[in-house]
């Protein structure tokens, strides 16, 4: 047992090393389900909606949930299970499953950090890093994984619960219900920090199995973005907010957003 224990530590720890600025996201086996049947949900962390599958570590999260009729529920899963969760519902719906990560921090050299800052499409935070001085020193950040995953029930919306938020800090909160959309179509969000609206966030769009695909647009005074369903295929929408902290020790405090659904 103790040799078992030994190895699971080192797995999760190695796993806990790779998951520092990267997309991560929810994924469920299938976006369309049948009515009382299980769907499972995994862990993703990479690049392009391709990298590593993360197992079931409650000490990795605050909430792991599913919105229902009846309310909020758990995500049922496993310690160290792989994938992480999964959910059985009997009424036929949109239903939103939610994962709010616990906080994570990470040095980054400047010239690393800056790099993260523009790919992110956050220059605000260069600028101030220049007015403060700051510019050549490391990037002493925590992080927080605020992410979503739409599935569909059945063939009929008896619950519809696309735009649900959550709560959480930083929410990408779908204005018309993707399941209702086909490839062509556009979706229109509203990027949301804290309840209110974020304006002039660079919210990206990736498509899983097309590595080529890429859509940026930045988000208008009131949080709003309208996001072109060029392709059939499970989406991927994410962003990043960054703001000071008022930690000590800590200059830095991301929010890291995704949202994942499927068009057929």
């Amino acid at each position: 047992m103790k040799l078992l224990g030994f190895l699971f530590f080192s797995i999760v720890l190695s796993i806990s090393t790779t998951i520092r600025a990267h997309e991560f996201w929810l994924e469920a086996a299938p976006f369309y389900q049948k009515i009382d049947s299980t769907t499972e949900i995994t862990l993703n962390v990479g690049q392009q909606m391709d990298g590593q599958l993360l197992p079931n570590i409650p000490a990795w999260y605050r909430h792991f949930d599913v919105i229902t009729g009846e309310g909020l529920k758990p995500v049922g899963g496993e310690l160290g299970r792989d994938p992480a969760g999964y959910i059985n519902i009997q009424t036929p719906g949109i239903y939103a499953i939610g994962y709010e990560s616990t906080k994570k921090s990470v040095d980054l050299e400047p010239e690393k950090f800056t790099s993260y800052l523009k790919k992110e499409g956050l220059e605000k935070i260069i600028n101030r890093r220049n007015e403060l001085n700051e510019s050549n020193k490391n990037g002493l950040e925590i992080y927080y994984r605020n992410v979503k995953a739409l599935v569909k029930v059945g063939d009929k919306t008896d619950v519809n619960f696309y735009n649900y938020d959550f709560n959480y800090p930083l929410n990408i909160n779908p204005l018309q219900n993707p399941y209702e959309l086909a490839e062509a179509d556009e979706l229109d969000v509203q990027l949301t920090f804290e309840q209110k609206p974020a304006a002039n966030l660079l919210l990206h769009a990736k498509i899983k199995n097309k590595p080529n695909f890429q859509f940026s647009i930045r988000t208008d005074a009131q949080g709003y973005a309208t996001v072109p369903l060029s392709h059939k295929g499970i989406w991927l929408l994410h962003t990043v907010e960054m703001i000071r902290s008022e930690q000590q020790g800590i200059d830095w405090e991301s929010y890291w957003g995704s949202l994942t659904f499927e068009i057929r």
